[in-house]
């Protein structure tokens, strides 16, 4: 009920605003709400939507929860999401490296939980990026920050296949030949609580010894999961690449914008056009 009021008070609103919201103006170059929030927060299109049905995003002071809503951004006066002003112009797209350290939560805010990456970014100024690369809070390394949020989505989703690297060191390290077969078993799929886990490669390296697996999916704890199946704990985890982006000698808390050359190169194997 509290809902249909809040809907039918927005639909007053904009009836008594049509032009100053994109509606019913054919000349004016209209756009739905939730894609004009993913390209100016640098967001994916779900978190957009999620996002406005929470009633985050204002138009000029007034909470908007319809993310298919056609607004025109030249007759907006302030545009905010979570109290924050968005630019209505483009922004200039830019991606940057970050080393999460362990112990650091990947979310934008937790109640439970001041150790977080959202909190690091808006401390930084980093307004309207997202993250692709979700990593647990005990994981530790690369994650791609970005405002561009057609690469975000591109890095995210797992039809896309992007390659994602991880250094793995367990509390065992069995015999060669058993673990080579574990890695095989590995890379033929594995089923664990309805899932199908499934790795694209695996290799012993380095003296003392740990093991380098790419995943191109990333299921929630997939990793941890698949050694579990063979009595395996994983004691570090580190991801040292996602695509093209390696994690190299960036220090742990740090971040380093990407060159134009690196971030063309990401979007090609993401499968996104110039």
């Amino acid at each position: 009920m509290a809902h249909q009021r809040r809907l039918r008070r927005q639909l007053a609103l904009l009836a008594r605003v049509p032009y100053a919201y994109g509606i019913m103006d054919s000349q004016k170059p209209e756009i739905k709400l939730l894609l004009l929030i993913q390209r100016q927060a640098g967001v994916s299109r779900r978190k957009a939507q999620e996002l406005i049905l929470a009633s985050e995003v204002t138009i000029d002071g007034n909470p908007i929860a319809d993310p298919f809503l056609l607004v025109d951004p030249q007759a907006i006066h302030e545009l905010t999401l979570r109290g924050h002003s968005l630019a209505l112009r483009r922004p200039q797209l830019r991606t940057y490296r970050y080393h999460k350290p362990k112990g650091m939560l990947c979310s934008h805010d937790d109640p439970h939980e001041g150790n977080t990456v959202g909190r690091v970014l808006r401390a930084e100024g980093f307004i309207g990026y997202s993250w692709a690369g979700r990593l647990d809070q005990d994981a530790e390394g690369l994650l791609l920050i970005t405002n561009d949020g057609v690469l975000l989505n591109h890095l995210s989703h797992p039809r896309y296949e992007v390659a994602k690297t991880y250094r793995v060191w367990l509390d065992r390290l069995p015999a060669r030949a058993a673990l080579e077969d574990m890695l095989r078993k590995m890379r033929q799929g594995i089923e664990d609580d309805g899932d199908r886990l499934r790795i694209l490669s695996g290799r012993v390296a380095n003296n003392p010894p740990y093991v380098v697996i790419q995943l191109t999916e990333g299921r929630k704890r997939e990793i941890k999961r698949l050694f579990a199946h063979f009595q395996l704990q994983v004691v570090r985890l580190l991801r040292t690449a996602i695509g093209s982006v390696e994690l190299g000698q960036l220090r742990p808390g740090s971040l380093e914008r990407l060159s134009e050359a690196d971030t063309k190169t990401l979007r090609s194997l993401a499968g996104q056009a110039d």
